[in-house]
């Protein structure tokens, strides 16, 4: 029962941030100066709404008297995207009344996407009796009322209007993912998403097909089979062709799913420790799902053999998905060779300017990805000046520069940076010749420096943090990324106040990935240890085996045991992640970073 109220509650946090970036046109908001507000409008599409919606704020703050109510509109907006509603509450008492017309429509529209985001349909439905018109926003949140209140056919039908006033093939796109989105969360909660006697074609052609999503995204046999007769009695249906490519293209469900899988992972040699892990990971993904269309796995050393030459002898053996290799370098010889023959999901990200091929995919536990989404944290947190301390090697000046050019775009300031020797653990020096401070009681760190960030590995972070502390400079905000802390580790006392993000399979003990988490450590007791966010690596590179196609039709998100996932425009996984703060040696949630206070109308 838990189970299914939490799938209830995803779906229809997911249904609420793809109606509201459907049913939401891009509008060009200046604010003084026009920075804010432009910055704002990349954050939002590049889907960083909490960014965005902070960013739309200080634009509104700044305006002038009676100019910013757009902007204040723009932020509510954002932060319902961001499923923030307590945010779009404060944003939207920052208007200044009186309203002109279109913004008293568009705050009561988004007053009613606040009670549909609070569960309230009914508050909703009320507030939205009162609102004339039939334009494209309007009709999404329209049509999210009447999901809301398991009206699905007036839904469907809502936004089969919605979609007449679209010129744009990736508006039309949208809007038909908030079709089967919208069905699907309905069925969830228990809706009739039958046609009516009589109904119109269309209509029961978009009913069918959500139906058939439904049980796809459950795991359900012959979904391919009831997508070929869908497709075949309604062959002129207007449903996306990429859309059913995405669903058609490769299985999504049980006995559709991939005859013969070959993971390429480095078992021997110096590397062994690391694909060893990913492997079991991926074992116990297997082991975990269900027994019905289980693909054929099999393993291929790349340390005995080059992965070029592991790649072939893998479709020469029948294989028709490649996951893996594990390197950077690697992944680019296996690009070069990818045809289209087998789909590819890489354990690594292509280097910049390479071409990605068709049907090839890319996963990587991404350090650099990890210190940009520390910098848009930091930003958002208010702490706009800082400064880095990184090791001397190539992985140090990777993980800064990522944080310092996604900083310097957030609008921050790196007022200095320290590099350290890993080989040596008496860092007191470098930090306070960055610092400024003596070390002695009763000083303080540099004016200047509102936080500091800190690449490391957890027994580096630890001698740090400690050192910090010994300079009277611990209660400076220190943020880093998930590689300073080691669940498994000693210690970890000597870390408290780091603040990161890191997966749901290390803070989320309790939830899906810790039953995960828990699955992959019996099959393979003793084993995980340091290196536990492998296994969960290679846990999620299996589901992604079948997902893949689901998330490049853009309907929903994967939540993983390495985060919440999502596919972009290039085959790259992207991974949501989670903050939290050492205390007492074991990791506390951190909160997301509070809204901007509305001032007084």
């Amino acid at each position: 029962m838990q189970a299914k109220l939490r799938n209830v509650r995803n779906a229809l946090a997911a249904l609420l941030v793809a109606t509201l970036a459907a049913g939401c046109q891009a509008t060009h908001l200046t604010g003084p100066g026009g920075d804010p507000a432009e910055r704002a409008a990349r954050l939002a599409r590049e889907g960083d709404h909490a960014g965005a919606a902070k960013s739309y704020e200080a634009a509104a703050q700044a305006a002038a008297a009676g100019t910013g109510n757009a902007l204040w509109l723009a932020a509510a907006n954002e932060w319902l995207q961001a499923r923030d509603a307590g945010a779009a509450e404060n944003a939207l008492a920052g208007l200044t009344r009186p309203l002109a017309a279109a913004d008293a429509r568009e705050q009561r529209r988004l007053d009613a996407e606040v009670a549909l985001a609070r569960g309230d349909t009914a508050r909703a439905a009320g507030l939205l009796k009162a609102l004339d018109g039939d334009d494209a926003t309007m009709l999404a949140t329209r049509a999210r009322v009447q999901f809301g209140s398991l009206q699905v056919a007036d839904a469907v039908s809502t936004l089969m209007a919605r979609e007449r006033l679209l010129t744009a093939p990736a508006d039309w796109q949208a809007n038909q993912r908030l079709i089967v989105g919208g069905i699907q969360s309905a069925l969830l909660r228990g809706a009739n998403a039958r046609a009516p006697a009589g109904a119109d074609p269309v209509l029961a052609g978009w009913l069918e097909l959500g139906r058939i999503l439904a049980d796809a995204q459950s795991g359900a046999l012959g979904v391919q089979r009831r997508l070929r007769a869908w497709k075949g009695r309604y062959p002129s249906h207007p449903a996306s062709e990429l859309l059913w490519k995405g669903i058609a293209e490769r299985p999504v469900a049980g006995g559709d799913r991939p005859q013969q899988v070959a993971l390429l992972l480095p078992l021997s040699g110096r590397a062994a420790s690391a694909g060893g892990a990913v492997r079991d990971g991926f074992l116990g993904g297997y082991y975990d799902g269900s027994n019905a269309g289980r693909p054929r796995i099999r393993v291929y050393d790349v340390a005995e053999r080059d992965a070029p030459s592991a790649y072939l002898q893998a479709l020469a053996d029948g294989c028709d998905f490649i996951v893996g290799p594990l390197t950077r370098e690697e992944v680019a010889e296996l690009a070069s060779l990818a045809d289209g023959r087998a789909t590819t999901l890489a354990l690594n990200f292509l280097p910049d300017g390479v071409q990605v091929p068709d049907r090839f995919y890319q996963f990587a536990l991404s350090p650099e990805d990890e210190a940009r989404l520390a910098a848009r944290r930091i930003a958002a947190d208010g702490r706009l000046s800082g400064v880095t301390l990184a090791p001397q090697s190539d992985w140090g000046r990777r993980v800064v520069g990522a944080f310092a050019e996604e900083f310097a775009a957030a609008g921050g300031r790196i007022v200095d940076r320290a590099d350290y020797v890993p080989s040596t653990a008496d860092f007191n020096e470098t930090l306070r010749r960055l610092l400024q401070t003596t070390g002695q009681r009763g000083s303080s760190p540099r004016p200047d420096a509102a936080f500091i960030f800190i690449a490391a590995q957890p027994v580096h972070g630890r001698l740090i943090r400690t050192q910090l502390r010994f300079n009277y400079a611990s209660a400076l905000p220190t943020y880093a990324i998930s590689d300073i802390f080691d669940p498994s580790g000693a210690g970890n006392q000597d870390l408290d106040g780091v603040i990161f993000p890191d997966m749901p399979w290390i803070l989320d003990p309790v939830g899906a990935a810790g039953g995960a988490r828990e699955t992959v450590e019996r099959a393979f007791p003793g084993r995980v240890g340091p290196l536990t966010r492998l296994y969960a690596f290679g846990y999620d590179a299996y589901r992604l085996v079948s997902e893949l196609p689901r998330l490049r039709s853009g309907v929903g998100y994967l939540p993983g045991a390495t985060g919440r996932l999502s596919l972009d425009g290039d085959g790259r996984v992207r991974r949501e992640l989670d903050w939290a703060q050492i205390v007492t040696g074991r990791v506390a949630p951190w909160p997301p970073p509070a809204p901007l206070a509305a001032p007084a109308p």
